[in-house]
C-alpha cells in the first residue's frame, strides 16, 4: 500500500467518492512502492483499489496514464542488516546529526541513485521484481567471491553466494557496476586476484570493477581491527590488476576492472588517459576524478582568459592527497589571470591524518588551518558538503566558516573551470 497526495481535484475526475489516502492494489497486485505504480502506466487501462484514511475502499478502473497525476510517498530505505568490518558510519564521532548515523541498504537505491549495495539482504520477490522492473544497473558492494571472507567482511554468518545472486539477476537482463574495498591482508592478493577472475566470467552482465582502499578513522575503538593501505600494498594490489587489466583488454576490449585514484597519488603513478575509463561510470567511486581535472585544467589554461585588476586574497582548500597533482595547475591560473590564490592543503584531525581525501575535509579543520591568516574569500570544493544545507560532515556550514574566519566562504565544482567561474562571479 502507497500514500498518495491529492487535493481532490484528481479524485473528482476519476467520479470516486471521497478523497484517496493509498493505493492498495492494482489489477489484483498489491502496491509497495511507485515502481509497481510506473510499471503500470505502460498499460491501457487498469483497475486501481483506492483506500480513504477512514477506511473506505473503492475499485476504480482508470486510464493508466492517470496514475502519473498523483504525487506518492517517497520511497523509505530499508534498514542494512550488515555490521561490516570497515563500515564508515561505525567509523563516525559521537554528537553528529542523527541521519548521518542511518544505515541504508536498498536495491531501490541502487538503481535510483547508484548507491552501493551488498545484496545481503536482498530475498526471493526482490529478485523477481529487480528482474521484472528491469532496474538496470545495479551498483554493488562484492569485496570478495570468497564466500568466507566476505562474511567475515560484512559481518554476517549466513549468505546467499553473491555470484549466484549476480548470475542470476544477469539472465534476467541487469547490469552492474561492481566495487572491492581493498583491506590489506583480509581480502588483498591472492583473494582479490580471485575476486576479480570470478567476476569477469560475467563480463556479460559486469560493466566495470573499481578497487578502493578502506577508509580507516581515528574512531575505531572496539571496532575490528584492519590497518591502512600503505604503499607496498598499493603496489601489490596495482601489480596484480594492471595485469588483469592488459588481458581484459584483449578479450573483452576493455579494462573491466579499475583502480580508484588514490593507488596512483599514492604510488606517484601516472594517471590513465580519459580514453582509458570508458565514459567515467565510476566517478563518483573516486575513479577518474585526477584525470578528468587535469583534462578540464589543460583545456582551460589554453584559452586566452582575462587579466583581473581587483585585488582579492583568496584561499582555495583541498585534501591532502591531491594537493601535489592540483597545485601546479592552480598556479598556472592564478599567474595566467594575475590573481592572488592560495591553494591551502587541509590536514583531516577531525577524521584523523590517515584520512586524506578532500571528500572528507570538514568545518572545523578549514577553520584552524585558516584562523589567523587574512582572506577576502576562501573557496571550498562542493565535494567536501553533504545536503542541501550545505553542511560538512561535521554539521558546520559555509556560513559557520565565514563567520569565524571572517570571510567570504563559497562553494564551487572541483574542476579548474569550476574554480575559474567562481573567481569571475567574485566581480573581480
Amino acid at each position: 500500500m502507497i500514500e498518495i497526495y491529492d487535493d481532490g481535484g484528481i479524485s473528482k475526475k476519476l467520479k470516486i467518492p471521497f478523497t484517496p489516502k493509498y493505493i492498495k492494489s492494482i489489477d489484483g497486485e498489491e502496491v509497495l512502492d511507485v515502481f509497481d505504480i510506473f510499471y503500470k502506466t505502460s498499460e491501457e487501462k487498469v483497475l486501481v483499489e483506492f483506500l480513504s484514511s477512514g477506511g473506505e475502499n473503492k475499485k476504480v478502473k482508470i486510464d493508466a496514464g492517470l496514475l502519473t497525476q498523483f504525487n506518492y510517498e517517497s520511497i523509505k530505505p530499508k534498514k542494512c542488516g550488515c555490521k561490516c568490518i570497515f563500515c564508515f558510519i561505525d567509523q563516525l564521532p559521537k554528537g553528529l546529526r542523527k541521519s548521518l548515523y542511518h544505515k541504508d541498504e536498498d536495491y531501490r537505491f541502487s538503481y535510483l541513485y547508484g548507491n552501493y549495495v551488498t545484496l545481503a539482504n536482498i530475498s526471493r520477490s526482490d529478485i523477481e521484481r529487480i528482474i521484472r522492473y528491469k532496474l538496470t544497473p545495479l551498483y554493488v558492494s562484492v569485496h570478495s567471491t570468497d564466500e568466507e571472507i566476505r562474511k567475515l567482511m560484512l559481518g554476517r554468518k549466513k549468505l546467499i553466494p553473491i555470484l549466484d545472486i549476480l548470475r542470476e539477476l544477469a539472465e534476467g537482463g541487469i547490469k552492474f557496476h561492481c566495487q572491492i574495498v581493498l583491506c590489506p591482508d583480509i581480502n588483498d592478493g591472492g583473494i582479490l586476484e580471485k575476486t576479480i577472475k570470478d567476476l569477469a566470467s560475467l563480463s556479460y552482465a559486469i560493466d566495470t570493477v573499481a578497487v578502493v582502499p578502506v577508509g580507516l578513522t581515528k574512531h575505531r575503538g572496539g571496532l575490528f581491527k584492519i590497518r591502512k593501505v600503505n604503499k607496498k600494498d598499493a603496489e601489490k594490489a596495482f601489480n596484480i590488476i594492471t595485469k588483469l587489466q592488459e588481458g581484459f583488454k584483449k578479450d573483452l576490449k576493455r579494462p573491466l576492472v579499475y583502480l580508484s585514484d588514490e593507488f596512483y597519488l599514492i604510488l606517484k603513478k601516472e594517471i590513465p588517459s580519459k580514453s582509458f575509463y570508458k565514459g567515467f561510470p565510476q566517478y563518483e567511486n573516486g575513479v577518474g576524478i585526477i584525470r578528468k581535472f587535469i583534462d578540464n585544467a589543460e583545456r582551460l589554461l589554453k584559452k586566452d582568459l582575462p587579466s583581473f585588476d581587483k585585488r582579492l586574497k583568496v584561499a582555495v582548500v583541498t585534501g591532502e592527497l591531491a594537493y601535489e597533482v592540483v597545485s601546479p595547475y592552480i598556479k598556472k591560473l592564478a599567474d595566467k589571470i594575475n590573481f592572488n590564490i592560495d591553494l591551502v592543503p587541509i590536514k583531516n584531525f577531525f577524521f584523523g591524518d590517515s584520512v586524506t581525501v578532500t571528500g572528507l575535509v570538514v568545518g572545523i579543520d578549514i577553520i584552524n588551518a585558516l584562523k589567523g591568516k587574512e582572506y577576502d574569500v576562501v573557496l571550498v570544493p562542493n565535494i567536501m558538503l553533504r545536503d542541501r544545507e550545505n553542511f560538512f560532515l561535521d554539521d558546520l556550514t559555509l556560513k559557520d566558516i565565514s563567520l569565524k574566519l571572517k570571510a567570504e566562504v563559497l562553494d564551487f565544482d572541483p574542476t579548474l573551470s569550476g574554480l575559474y567561474n567562481k573567481i569571475k562571479r567574485l566581480g573581480v
